[in-house]
């Protein structure tokens, strides 16, 4: 399921991606890269101490790695991300729980051009045990298939 144009794409469709592993390497680099110094994401001792038990993801990592998952879904036909909207963070994800993002359409309107779209869709993000951990709304500008839209 890869490389969907926006005219491949009706109400109600659900896609799925792959699965991913979140790893120590990636909360390492997002920490580091974003300067997140929050002791429930980078101090073990410290973690085991709340009423989580021990580490947590931070949340935008969640939705960052989300959010690259979608590439498989939409892939070279997307052009940009205009509006992410409504983070819903809601059951924490540990290191090692892998991962997957579910693209449900809500919408989609075309452009005066004819050449491009924009994309509504809601995404939700599951563990390996089909608990969902985060939900959000994204619209996105997409081209239409070279085919309907008069560019092939």
């Amino acid at each position: 399921m890869s490389g969907y144009y926006l005219d491949d794409l009706n109400v109600g469709d659900e896609f799925r991606s792959y699965g991913r592993t979140i790893t120590e390497t990636d909360i390492v680099n997002f920490t580091c890269l974003a300067g997140i110094k929050v002791p429930i994401f980078i101090d073990e001792e410290f973690a085991r101490t709340t009423s989580y038990g021990g580490r947590i993801v931070p949340g935008l990592l969640t939705a960052a790695i989300s959010i690259g998952m979608m590439e498989e879904v939409l892939g070279p036909s997307l052009i940009a991300g205009l509006e992410l909207n409504g983070f819903k963070f809601s059951f924490p994800v540990r290191p090692g729980d892998t991962l997957q993002t579910i693209v449900a359409v809500e919408d989609k309107k075309l452009l005066s051009d004819q050449m491009r779209g924009l994309f509504f869709g809601r995404i939700r993000v599951n563990n390996q045990n089909k608990i969902q951990v985060l939900e959000f709304t994204q619209k996105l500008m997409m081209w239409r298939s070279p085919n309907k839209s008069g560019t092939g």
